[in-house]
């Protein structure tokens, strides 16, 4: 190709209610799409169809359209559509680890954010990593699939999933349909709903010893352990779903690393000893890991009664059970995962040097 020719070459359309509550939004045309210039008419939308109706959407409803409507040579985006960064001439994040969407395509991206401004749908499914790359600015499609987020380029509500491209991979589809079930919910309203949740930190020895007996008259207790270096750094519980309580051990920025004095310490444990012992029924999200950490610092424990892993794998075989993808399909909040900063990881690294 000479420097001269442009890649630009649109051969769709997209299609649905100028006002639609969904945007349907996918990578780049295919064959098929070529031919009838319709988004979403080959195997993969077909499936879409499909996925769909189980999920309760109906296709005619929503708003479908592609982030680019020129389609890649043998379908191959990333061979043929992105470039190294010093050829791009432009600020955007990678499609991909050092690929960058080629100039001559960022028509494209003009035209689409019309479309999105046009439409002001109250929810983008993003059907792929090239479709979160264009909505949220960022690739990752696995880490990031299923939780809602807010466009930072002012489109709106975003959720991404698994283009029906992937379902390659069968055992995608069911996460899919979850997906565009929690997609339905979503689109009855423009702006994001998260839970309110009051996590308690860095507590004081007082609030240590107030908290104790609401722990040992709860219904059900959650516990959740965080470890660096073989050992516990702090340790969450929840007596209901809107309040934690997180105690602390490790403090790197504090004199021996720890958050408490010795006698602190000392009571706090004791106090500690006499939750978990407790015959409160007590959960945990794959507890075998917790466990071992618990008893290597000699706690004893009673009434382990629930483990989220493995009623999850128990009820749902054929998905993940990963903490990410459980909080992905049964909740609505941002994928936390991503938000830990590694700040402290740093920290303690020079601290060790």
């Amino acid at each position: 190709m000479s420097d001269r020719e442009s890649l630009l070459n649109p051969c769709i359309k997209s299609i649905g209610p100028s006002k639609a509550r969904i945007m349907l939004l996918g990578e780049a045309p295919g064959k098929d799409e070529e031919l009838t210039g319709i988004p979403f008419v080959g195997y993969s939308g077909q499936e879409l169809d499909r996925m769909l109706e189980e999920a309760g959407i109906s296709r005619s409803e929503c708003y479908l359209t592609n982030v680019l409507w020129t389609r890649p040579p043998d379908n191959k985006l990333q061979e043929k559509f992105c470039v190294k960064k010093k050829e791009c001439g432009h600020q955007l994040p990678p499609l991909s680890q050092g690929r960058y969407l080629h100039p001559d395509l960022l028509p494209e991206l003009d035209r689409l954010r019309q479309e999105i401004l046009s439409v002001q749908p109250n929810l983008i499914v993003a059907l792929g990593n090239t479709a979160l790359w264009a909505t949220l600015g960022v690739s990752g499609i696995t880490k990031l699939r299923g939780t809602v987020a807010l466009s930072p380029y002012g489109y709106g509500k975003v959720l991404p999933t698994y283009h029906p491209a992937a379902l390659r991979d069968w055992s995608l589809r069911p996460i899919i349909v979850a997906d565009l079930m929690k997609a339905r919910r979503e689109s009855l309203f423009p702006e994001i709903r998260r839970p309110a949740r009051f996590v308690h930190i860095n507590p004081t020895i007082e609030e240590v010893r107030a908290w104790a007996p609401t722990a040992k008259s709860a219904r059900l207790l959650s516990i959740d352990t965080e470890t660096r270096q073989k050992l516990i750094s702090c340790i969450s519980f929840s007596a209901d779903p809107d309040h934690a309580f997180v105690i602390p051990f490790l403090a790197w920025r504090k004199p021996n690393h720890s958050y408490w004095s010795v006698e602190e310490e000392v009571e706090v444990r004791k106090i500690m000893q006499s939750v978990l012992a407790s015959p409160v029924p007590k959960l945990f999200q794959n507890g075998l890991y917790d466990i071992q950490y618990l008893l290597r610092e000699r706690f004893k424990l009673w009434n382990i009664s629930e483990d989220t892993m493995l009623i999850q794998h128990a009820l749902y075989p054929e998905m993940p059970k990963s903490l990410g993808f459980l909080g992905s399909i049964h909740t609505n909040e941002a994928a936390w995962k991503l938000m830990r900063t590694r700040g402290e990881d740093k920290l303690k690294l020079e601290e060790s040097e």
